[in-house]
């Protein structure tokens, strides 16, 4: 009877750590984002919908490398480009935005500032400033902190006015 104890408890043991190496594996991939997914850099919606660029945008900017993506606000196009591409947790990135109204001549008075959130969980704030360097060219760096889905907002402001455009990546 003991010895059939003995077996019953060596097999609900093993049976325990193969689940708790699988919750952990889950829980890893949850919190840190899947291995070899790859969340190209989009523009979203404030909801996080993927906006396609409009053919008045395409006409503008023409194709874009994969670490450039683009959208339309108001009368500006909105240009953001990272380096390194793909981005890595805990690596500082830098952040090109390049602002244009919609006949292609630079925006060369506006302050623009990042907000770097994880949809998915609370952050602290990460929230670099962009400095104008020439051309309607602003730039930024700051580290995404940790592996997952980002959003990007670019807060964008000329005068009274302030708008924000969004745009996703992953790493």
């Amino acid at each position: 009877m003991s010895k059939k104890i003995g077996l019953i408890a060596i097999a609900a043991l093993i049976g325990l750590t193969i689940f708790g190496i699988f919750a952990m594996r889950r829980m890893r991939s949850h919190m840190m984002g899947d291995a070899g997914v790859q969340l190209d850099l989009v523009a979203v919606s404030a909801d996080g919908a993927q906006i396609s660029p409009s053919a008045e945008v395409t006409s503008v900017k023409g194709e874009l490398p994969n670490n450039t993506a683009v959208q339309k606000s108001g009368d500006m196009i909105v240009l953001l480009t990272l380096n390194p591409y793909p981005p890595r947790a805990g690596q500082v990135s830098e952040f090109d935005v390049t602002l244009t109204d919609v006949n292609g001549q630079t925006i060369d008075d506006a302050t623009i500032s990042l907000n770097l959130t994880m949809p998915s969980m609370w952050m602290p704030p990460n929230q670099p400033a962009l400095e104008f360097t020439s051309d309607g060219k602003y730039r930024a760096t700051a580290p995404f902190t940790m592996r997952g889905a980002w959003r990007i907002e670019v807060v964008i402001t000329r005068g009274n006015e302030k708008q924000s455009v969004f745009f996703d990546v992953g790493l």
